[in-house]
């Protein structure tokens, strides 16, 4: 029998129309849909207006808590370039207290945006976050009570080891440090059976001027800052032991935040050329 080409014609529109109609359905199966473009971290960070940001409160003049006011508020060096810097960009900052040792830990798991408490810039760190640039470059200090260096007999260790060898009394001496800093990293390294670890420094240096440690392993500005406020209140002199050159501090980030620290770098490389870190550091005596 021989079809009509109408009759063809019908038929090649019909199956056309049901293969059509059959694509519409499969389409999502054969031809997924593209998923959203997650936001950025910066993005986020936009649509909240707010960067929300951990720091310990223990570390003047970069980060400590003014107990003059009620509420106690955090105040200090760092705190208040981040909230040039956050103005920049037309945000504000959600200060965030929380123990030291877990502020990277909170910037890996994107619970807070940023970390800012001091930070060392050390290359193992640089796995797990990233830093923006460097705001200051410190200096690594042991300090003691001065009646403490003179029972020692000593005026400088020219090294960390040698606190090690030291003895007050028979007994070896024991070296606060807080939790999770590059000291702590250091002593366990070499003086172990110095390091007494603390959650944070203000109770390391209250046990030190107490008697119940022997030193105490920081770095400046916050060593500098403690040996004048003892010096101001008329309390026994902080000396320094050993002293050398240390990491330059940053802010930290997730190793995501790409955008994000550009943006801060930029902000702070302005108030780095406009002289307004500079006053800064002389305003809150990091110098």
């Amino acid at each position: 029998m021989t079809v009509s080409k109408g009759v063809m014609s019908a038929i090649v529109i019909v199956v056309l129309i049901v293969a059509f109609a059959a694509g519409l359905f499969a389409s999502p199966y054969v031809w997924p849909e593209e998923e959203e473009t997650p936001k950025t971290i910066w993005e986020t960070i936009q649509e909240r207006g707010v960067i929300k940001i951990g720091t310990s409160p223990d570390w003047p003049p970069y980060e400590y808590l003014n107990l003059s006011v009620t509420p106690p508020e955090i105040i200090g060096f760092e705190i208040e370039l981040m909230d040039m810097i956050a103005e920049r960009l037309n945000l504000t900052v959600d200060w965030i207290d929380m123990d030291f040792d877990l502020i990277i830990l909170d910037v890996e798991d994107k619970a807070i945006d940023m970390g800012i408490s001091g930070f060392s810039i050390k290359p193992e760190r640089l796995e797990v976050v990233q830093y923006t640039m460097h705001h200051s470059i410190t200096e690594g200090q042991i300090i003691m009570l001065e009646s403490t260096r003179d029972a020692l007999g000593i005026t400088e260790i020219n090294s960390v080891e040698e606190l090690d060898a030291l003895r007050l009394g028979g007994e070896k001496l024991e070296c606060g440090v807080q939790s999770g800093t590059t000291q702590q990293e250091e002593l366990q390294l070499d003086a172990p059976d110095t390091l007494v670890t603390y959650s944070d420094y203000i109770d390391a240096l209250a046990d030190m001027k107490r008697g119940a440690i022997d030193c105490v392993y920081a770095e400046t500005p916050v060593t500098s800052w403690w040996i004048l406020e003892a010096e101001e209140a008329g309390e026994e002199p902080i000396v320094v032991i050993f002293r050398r050159s240390y990491w330059p501090v940053a802010f930290v980030a997730h190793l995501d935040a790409d955008i994000f620290v550009a943006k801060i770098n930029g902000a702070l490389a302005e108030i780095i050329a406009e002289g307004e870190l500079d006053e800064l550091k002389v305003e809150w005596k990091c110098d």
